[in-house]
């Protein structure tokens, strides 16, 4: 294929532009993945650079996987190695594992707590080791995360100024015994082992270094960006101000505002089409986006061929007419208007303890329609089985895993408790060793530990036998799906249960670059799975709005658009604009048909949530109000609608 192939001139001017730095700001359904791609076509069929040199970093592990997939269908007629894709993150552990023996960074090996072990063990001991309550614990963390990600950790003398000494210290020693790194401390090393460590060195020198999703990078992120061209490489992003939506994780979008700032020289270059929304979906977008008087202005425009669209904003007495009227409006779009219930996206600002879902879900349920929500879907690996499989394959790949060692004791049915486990720690805080040394001690000499020894000894023999049964260390990539089948069959005995986790794992597989056991794991670790896009293909699929980011849908509906959620009590200049681009990012969700619906008044626990708690009253979003779609009466509106034979 070649790389200008049906391009548009200004996507073909943003692939072809080299010799400097450049920005791409790209709107919604502009293109931006096929742009990235063809760039990286453009590259290599030219005689630019080689693939080994072409670096792409993504946000999230959906996003790496779509432009992977991309990029190896174009180069496989051309039998073109593709490129070197992926997360920041997994770029930022690969690295530093390449890099082991030179940096002084604890544990060794390299191993990312995932996000099971950061509720089950981390939080859980540190919990119990201060005496503090859970959410002051996960205060605590997010404290300590933030100052990696905003480089408060940089100042002089951070770690002797630390508000919270007493925190700092538990969790370095639990650290210690258990050996393991928090996947938010992961890109903060590699920026300090890049800028500090002389005897650092990268996998491969880059010359083209490819950032997608720009906006959504922190203080951190682009710290490391920026090292990576210090030996000579250009930097090309992509991304859009208006859709920087992460600012609870400190992302700010001053950081693509000020890119011309920071390279020197740069081309600053604007996809102009949007090849997505109809007309007045991207009408109400842009009415949202130019709220923000600081916005980079862009010329943004739907394609030629674009419909009107249909655009309404519906208001309903309760939540229980607004869920009677999503799933009259669902009904009629899959029964008249032929949409594939897939194509169908319902998007709520926040959803705890499933307070939204459930209300829509079981209209939607009663009328028969199919429909997942958050709620229903989990993931099979923080199962009890599903989450002793991996430790067991953890554990095959590295047999002083000290995670694994204490998940399974604290899993599996051997009647070890949580203070055997705490007695356990502390031998290891009292005589300097980690978890698995202790645990092998006390294996040989069971009588070391007052109470459980001689069970614990048994527990570990027995475990140690299921590893033995099985060697998942310097296997081929053929062998892999054998591997893992048969750990699965050595540690899940339903059937069903099994298939499960199987293809939760294989579909991780197919969207990485996972290639071996050690790849698979390391893969595991270091996604964001609370930001990777998860949807059901032949549902109608509810989501929160950040979970959103980066789908599209034929149908959208933003549910509960009331001043209450958006901005709610997220007022202040910087958190308002955060929720005002939040609206525009899901507004812009949708091709063909846009309904956002708001209540007077909410109640049950509705009635406890948003800004204003315990008061039902209502009232639609700020961001909507001087809107050029008028709100109109959503139960009206439903009953005007062609009645099916199955109404």
């Amino acid at each position: 294929m070649s790389w200008d192939s049906n391009l548009l001139p200004d996507q073909r001017e943003a692939v072809c532009t080299i010799g400097c730095h450049a920005c791409l700001l790209a709107g919604p359904g502009t293109g931006k993945t096929l742009t990235l791609s063809r760039r990286i076509l453009y590259l290599i069929q030219n005689g630019i650079v080689e693939p080994s040199e072409i670096l792409a970093l993504t946000f999230t592990r959906a996003a790496a996987h779509e432009l992977r997939q991309r990029v190896a269908d174009e180069f496989r007629s051309d039998g073109i190695v593709t490129p070197r894709i992926s997360t920041l993150h997994s770029f930022a552990l690969s690295q530093l594992l390449k890099n082991a023996p030179v940096i002084t960074i604890v544990p060794r090996p390299l191993r990312i707590a995932d996000d099971w072990e950061e509720r089950n063990i981390i939080e859980e001991d540190i919990k119990r080791i201060l005496d503090i309550d859970l959410r002051t614990v996960r205060n605590k963390f997010n404290q300590l995360s933030s100052d990696w990600q905003t480089l408060e950790a940089e100042k002089k003398d951070w770690d002797s100024t630390y508000p919270d000494p007493q925190l700092l210290g538990t969790w370095r020693q639990h650290r210690g015994v258990y050996g393991y790194m928090l996947r938010s401390e992961l890109v903060y090393q590699l920026k300090k082992s890049l800028e500090q460590n002389p005897n650092f060195t990268l996998e491969q020198s880059y010359k083209q270094i490819l950032v997608d999703e720009y906006q959504d990078l922190n203080r951190c992120d682009l710290a490391v960006v920026k090292a990576l061209t210090r030996a000579g490489g250009e930097v090309f992003v992509t991304g859009d101000d208006d859709q920087s939506i992460y600012g609870f994780r400190f992302a700010h979008p001053k950081g693509i505002r000020m890119f011309d700032q920071d390279y020197q020289p740069c081309s600053l270059l604007q996809l102009e089409h949007c090849l997505r929304c109809d007309k007045r979906i991207l009408d109400l977008g842009l009415f949202v986006a130019n709220l923000d008087p600081k916005r980079i202005p862009k010329p943004l425009e739907a394609r030629p061929t674009a419909g009107e669209g249909e655009v309404r904003v519906l208001w309903f007495d309760n939540q229980d007419e607004e869920a009677q009227g999503v799933t009259t409006i669902c009904k009629h779009l899959i029964d008249e208007l032929q949409y594939e219930p897939k194509n169908i996206l319902i998007l709520i600002r926040a959803d705890h303890n499933a307070c939204f879902s459930s209300v829509l879900r079981d209209a939607l349920i009663k009328a028969t329609l199919p429909v997942v929500s958050m709620a229903d879907v989990f993931n099979p690996l923080d199962e009890r089985d599903g989450r002793e499989f991996l430790a067991i394959l953890r554990l095959c790949a590295n047999s002083k895993d000290h995670l694994a060692w204490r998940t399974l004791l604290q899993i599996r049915k051997n009647r070890i408790g949580l203070d055997t486990i705490s007695n356990v720690y502390e031998f290891a805080v009292n005589k300097g060793l980690t978890f698995s040394e202790v645990l092998g001690t006390i294996k040989s000499s069971p009588d070391l530990l007052a109470k459980r020894g001689a069970l614990l000894s048994q527990e570990l023999e027995t475990i140690e036998n299921l590893i033995s049964q099985f060697d998942a260390r310097n296997i081929s990539t053929q062998e892999l799906p054998g591997v893992l089948s048969k750990a699965a069959e050595n540690t899940i005995r339903d059937e069903k249960r099994r298939s499960e986790v199987l293809d939760h794992v294989q579909a991780i597989l197919e969207s990485s670059e996972a290639k071996t056991v050690d790849d698979l794991l390391s893969t595991i670790s270091v996604s964001l799975g609370d930001k990777e896009q998860e949807i059901e293909p032949s549902s109608i699929n509810i989501l929160t709005m950040h979970k959103a980011k980066g789908l599209t849908a034929d149908a959208v509906f933003i549910v509960g658009a009331e001043d209450e959620y958006m901005p709610g009590d997220q007022l202040g200049e910087e958190r308002e604009g955060d929720e005002r681009r939040l609206l525009y990012v899901s507004l812009t969700r949708a091709r063909h048909a846009l309904f956002v619906t708001y209540c007077g008044r909410r109640t049950g626990s509705q009635k406890y949530t948003g800004r204003n708690p315990w008061q039902t009253k209502r009232t639609l979003s700020r961001f909507l109000v001087d809107a050029p779609i008028k709100p109109e009466d959503g139960k009206a509106y439903c009953q005007l609608l062609p009645k099916t034979e199955n109404s």
